[in-house]
């Protein structure tokens, strides 16, 4: 007999053959059988399992394993095995035989299973009598049912034919529990002499050895259900005592990480304040300690554990469990290590932290010591950071009691690893050009220029303003900032009559070059060094380095210490209204008159019409100096976004430092690569106003791709001219703009840059009402075709010229004022609510083997929307494996794009149409 899953119906014979290849098995079973009430399968199925590795039976030879059905078809299952065993103990009454005889009729059949089995022995076809077993001494013959077309023939078996000492022999083999079939050869009339059999099952009484046996089967269909279920039932005490031992072993460790976390995370938030407290870092160094201490048990548990072992020798299916399980106490082990590490340094040098940490001070706040120490631990932490990120290959986090929202934060802080380790060794690698911009060795001074975006220049914006920055030690000393035409306005000043450097002269329209103009580069250290060797003709002073921002880098700030009150001018600046303000107090009449009868204290170290400016930055830099640590973290993360942005930017004098910068994309530098293609639009706002915050700029570029690699650009310029407020200056917007491209480019053609040729307007008579460009390249309200003034130039110094409208054309310069680059640039004249579109096409040659990739650089300053497409040629896409890329966005920094592989199809063609 078998009995099958309702589920399954497969019956496990293998079984059989299990127990009769290890007779041991088979013997220590019937032993555990010989009571006759028999124990549950999930009290015995533990015990066997345990005996079957005692004798040393190998896993391979259990056939019975399988998938786990779960608990619901378990209960199912065994419902059924159930009744059909209680069928086999307690069969049904069998039907009672009709007889012709009426005594027979009337007679009561003894039931079926009252009666021995006996043996048939077949009759030749010819026998007219059939020979049959006797009777067993002690019982009568039962009753044959005999089935024919026309009656039923009921006789009774007479011995003779077989001896008592047989019968006895065969009442043996029943008492024996064998199941046989009993048949009568009856002859009937008609049927010349042959006998009909009809078949009939018999059921034996149910002895001692018949209930072991069902017993036995019972269980081993138990097992093919139960062995996928039996981690925590398969060795029984043993296997609970060891998970109950593992899993508060765990606990503790876990919850040890998660006091020393508390220690600075509440109310939904870490207080990084808390951070230099030193009690606190006590308290979590404890912690972690013990966390450390912990984890590294649990670790030598399941490493030592021989149930843990012998689970996972037998059932591969727990391996998984088991090496997460393993690979999570490593990485709790070297997270608490990390803690311990890390707090125990910063209780060394939390001292000198204590306070506002930039305030001035005659002590250092970092020195090399403390340098040293960070960088000791950096080299402690990281190898172990490293050790994490490879034991969390071998963690499965669906294998592992954790909820769902502890799954996604353990898998988030796991994919934050690389970062993780890349940030610490760049860290590791800036110490050095830390130490020197902090002075820790000496008093470090450099140059500040504020740039105002809202007047273009080529690293962001002209530069009004200037101010000594002093750094000893890591503290600041009191900054302030100083109007720049205080030295370049004035009277026998060192810029006096001096033109811009050779390059640019070509363009560059002012005269007296200076200071104020020297960031005319889009490369910020060449323009750096200009302001640093300017800096030094016009006041004497040397400095270490340039540190220019616009006043996006403020408004971060401010986003993160909250507005500053400006009680003596009776306003509130924020970072919404801060831009607006400071033209205000510079360029508007009455807010100039304002600061003549506002005095405040170190507001007259620069021109009236920017006291308002001066006394501002003297407010913000003593709230950042008196910033908590919270902030001032806050403050450097925003710092580090801005370098990316190049909304700052710094340049040292250092090599090192320099170089540190440029190594990791904070340097503001020209991309000057040969191995990938490149783009970079500069504007330049040369109309001596503040026009270019009501200018946007939306850059359409097609990349068509041959199957070669070489890139023919379509680029549009479109600059849309919204005068929605004051520009405090001329309206025409005058912009000389350059597009940087590799130096291999091949110029095609362009439109839409004045060419010199005057068209209309001004001494050359009215421009058409609808404009005179019948390709539309310039687009006015009607009537409004007209430029106007324009500022002093070298060739006008009187500015008095009413200037016409220019014929338009090809860019007019493609001599490059930068090295490893080529240019293409050229005036573009703007009336005011006016739109134009610049076009340029060219070729770039395949720059390298590699798959093509395009960067487009950000001027700092602007916001630009890039249309860019990047499709292969038809039938180029299975040369170069690549249906192209789209990108239509905001463009905030540098942005590399890479084509994504694409698998060719037989026909070569990878994008429908005309389009990706």
């Amino acid at each position: 007999m078998s009995i099958a899953s309702p589920h399954d119906q497969k019956p496990h014979p293998d079984f059989t053959d299990l127990l009769a290849r290890h007779s041991g098995l088979a013997g220590w079973l019937l032993n555990t059988l010989q009571n006759d009430e028999m124990p549950p399968a999930e009290k015995l199925l533990p015990s066997f399992l345990a005996e079957c590795i005692n004798q040393g039976i190998s896993r391979d030879s259990y056939p019975f394993i399988r998938e786990d059905q779960g608990l619901t078809d378990l209960q199912a299952y065994l419902q059924n095995a159930q009744a059909e065993i209680d069928s086999f103990v307690s069969p049904s009454t069998p039907r009672r035989v009709e007889s012709s005889s009426p005594d027979a009729q009337t007679q009561e059949k003894s039931d079926i299973t009252e009666q021995p089995t006996l043996h048939t022995e077949a009759l030749s076809p010819s026998s007219d009598e059939a020979t049959v077993l006797s009777e067993t001494p002690a019982q009568k013959s039962p009753a044959i049912e005999v089935e024919d077309d026309s009656f039923n023939y009921i006789d009774r078996y007479k011995s003779g034919n077989e001896n008592a000492t047989q019968a006895e022999d065969r009442a043996d083999t029943i008492g024996n529990g064998t199941e046989q079939t009993q048949a009568l050869p009856v002859a009937f009339p008609g049927s010349h002499g042959r006998s009909r059999l009809r078949k009939t099952p018999v059921r034996p009484a149910r002895t001692r050895q018949q209930r072991i046996l069902t017993r036995v089967l019972l269980l081993v269909i138990l097992g093919a259900i139960l062995v996928p279920v039996g981690f925590s039932i398969s060795f029984g005490i043993n296997a609970y005592t060891t998970y109950t031992r593992l899993s508060s072993q765990a606990h503790s460790a876990v919850n040890q990480l998660l006091a020393a976390k508390n220690v600075f995370y509440s109310g939904g938030k870490v207080h990084l304040s808390d951070l230099f407290d030193s009690t606190r870092l006590q308290q979590a160094q404890k912690d972690f300690v013990a966390a450390e201490r912990d984890f590294q048990q649990l670790k030598a548990q399941l490493q030592q554990s021989s149930t843990l072992t012998t689970i996972t020798s037998y059932f591969p299916q727990y391996r998984t469990t088991f090496s997460s399980a393993l690979a999570a106490s490593t990485i709790g082990a070297d997270a608490a290590y990390i803690g311990k590490i890390a707090t125990g340094n910063a209780i060394q040098i939390v001292p000198s932290f204590r306070g506002p940490l930039l305030a001035a001070s005659s002590k250092p706040l970092i020195t090399q010591s403390t340098l040293d120490e960070i960088g000791v631990t950096i080299g402690q932490v990281l190898p172990v950071l490293s050790d994490i990120q490879a034991q969390a290959h071998s963690i499965s986090l669906d294998t592992l009691p954790l909820s769902a929202t502890q799954k996604a934060q353990v898998g988030q802080i796991l994919q934050a690893l690389p970062q993780a380790i890349n940030d610490l060794t760049t860290a590791r690698d800036l110490l050095g050009a830390a130490g020197w911009l902090l002075g820790v060795d000496q008093p470090r001074t450099f140059l500040v220029q504020t740039m105002d975006r809202a007047e273009l220049r080529g690293t962001g914006g002209f530069t009004g303003q200037y101010g000594e920055l002093k750094v000893s030690g890591g503290r600041i000393a009191p900054f302030s900032l100083t109007d720049i035409s205080l030295i370049e306005y004035v009277p026998g000043s060192a810029n006096q009559g001096q033109l811009a450097p050779e390059q640019y002269r070509s363009w560059w329209p002012f005269a007296n070059w200076g200071l104020r103009d020297s960031n005319i580069s889009a490369d910020f250290p060449t323009s750096a060094q200009l302001a640093i060797n300017l800096y030094k003709q016009e006041t004497g002073n040397q400095v270490d380095g340039v540190i220019s921002f616009t006043a996006v880098v403020i408004e971060h700030i401010l986003n993160i210490i909250g507005p500053i009150q400006v009680p003596a001018y009776n306003t509130t600046v924020t970072a919404q209204n801060l831009e607006d303000l400071l033209h205000y107090y510079q360029l508007n009449n009455t807010g100039i008159t304002k600061q003549y009868f506002t005095n405040t204290s170190g507001s007259n170290s620069t021109s009236t019409r920017k006291r308002f400016t001066n006394y501002l930055a003297s407010l913000l830099t003593a709230r950042v100096r008196s910033a908590s640590p919270t902030e001032l973290l806050a403050i450097l993360q925003s710092v580090l976004h801005d370098l990316k942005t190049k909304d700052l930017q710094i340049y040292f004098t250092n090599p090192t430092a320099e170089d540190a910068l440029m190594r990791y994309g904070y340097a503001g530098q020209m991309d000057r690569s040969t191995t990938h293609d490149g783009l970079y639009v500069v504007q330049q706002n040369l109309s001596a106003s503040k026009a270019s915050q009501y200018v946007q700029t939306i850059l359409h570029d097609t990349v068509t791709l041959d199957s070669k690699g070489g890139a023919t650009h379509v680029l549009q310029i479109r600059l849309v001219y919204d005068q929605a407020g004051p520009v405090y200056g001329y309206d025409t917007y005058y912009d000389y703009l350059r597009v940087y491209v590799p130096p291999t480019s091949q110029l095609l053609g362009g439109d839409g840059f004045s060419s010199g040729t005057p068209l209309c307007g001004g001494a050359y008579g009215n421009c058409p009402v609808n404009g005179p460009y019948p390709n539309g390249e310039l687009q006015c309200p009607a009537g409004q075709y007209q430029p106007g003034d324009e500022p002093p130039t070298l060739t006008d110094p009187s500015g008095a010229t009413w200037e016409p409208l220019q014929t338009l054309g090809p860019p007019t310069n493609t001599t490059s004022d930068e090295p490893g680059r080529a240019m293409y640039g050229g005036w573009i004249i703007l009336p005011k609510n006016c739109t134009i579109t610049v076009s340029l096409s060219w070729y770039v040659p395949p720059m390298s083997s590699r798959p093509y990739s395009l960067l487009v650089q950000r001027q700092a300053g602007t916001f630009p929307e890039l249309d860019l497409t990047i499709l292969p040629a038809a039938g180029a896409c299975t040369a170069l494996s690549t249906a192209g890329l789209h990108f239509d966005n905001i463009l905030t920094q540098d942005t590399s794009f890479t084509l994504p592989v694409y698998k060719s199809t037989t026909s070569g063609r990878c994008y429908p149409g005309s389009g990706v």
